[in-house]
């Protein structure tokens, strides 16, 4: 199938993305062929030898998949001056691929991806040898437990019970958490700091609470 136009790199950029990846090939010893194998032949070595000789524009993907391989700065692209619009594709390529390979390498599930890209206080950090999501509390609702800029490390869980502190949206693409109890007719989010309200529920279904918190860093100043 052919690439989209768009999901190529720029005439202006292709002289030296075609430097960098035979630079770097012969450096590290790869063949075409070697190549081609490590990116699991997604294009084969003689497309690979007309992206490095410049005969044709290589897709963004298969580039950043290159610099991963060969462990190559992005921020050599800023040699040449780019458009905004090149500019904002990089950005978001290169950040498509770095959470390709945080789910890869460290088991980051398509579940917990979405997590991230939904809500803008979620991130990974590998805190054990699994996967690790966390929220940075953005106010102090939960104080003195919980204050603000606090790192809350959380993990999905079967059930849920009376006094768990979980991590669910109360804003729109906004983690927070709140300590949960439940009641014959509903349930209780409760924030600690007596400044926020406390928010009843009619139903909630254990679906809309993304995990309960585990762990916690916070800084010392």
């Amino acid at each position: 199938m052919r690439t989209k136009k768009q999901e190529l790199i720029s005439d202006s950029l292709k002289p030296l993305v075609s430097r960098i990846i035979k630079e770097n090939r012969e450096k590290y010893n790869y063949s075409l062929e070697d190549l081609a194998k490590a990116l699991n032949y997604q294009k084969n070595r003689q497309t690979l030898h007309k992206y490095e000789t410049g005969k044709l524009n290589i897709p963004y993907d298969i580039l950043l998949q290159i610099c991963n391989i060969f462990n190559i700065d992005t921020d050599s692209f800023k040699e040449v001056p780019l458009s905004k619009e090149e500019q904002q594709t990089i950005e978001k390529k290169i950040i498509k691929e770095y959470v390709t390979n945080l789910r890869k390498e460290k088991n980051l599930t398509p579940q917990n991806e979405k997590i991230i890209n939904t809500y803008k206080n979620a991130a990974y950090e590998p805190q054990t040898n699994k996967s690790e999501l966390y929220i940075k509390a953005l106010d102090d609702s939960m104080m003195p437990v919980y204050l603000k800029n606090d790192k809350l490390y959380f993990q999905k869980q079967e059930d849920y019970k009376n006094g768990d502190d979980i991590i669910i949206a109360v804003k729109n693409n906004v983690l927070s958490v709140r300590r949960l109890y439940r009641y014959p007719k509903g349930i209780i989010l409760q924030a600690l700091n007596p400044k926020y309200p406390t928010i009843n529920v009619n139903v909630i279904s254990n679906d809309m609470i993304l995990g309960k918190v585990v762990s916690i860093y916070r800084e010392i100043k």
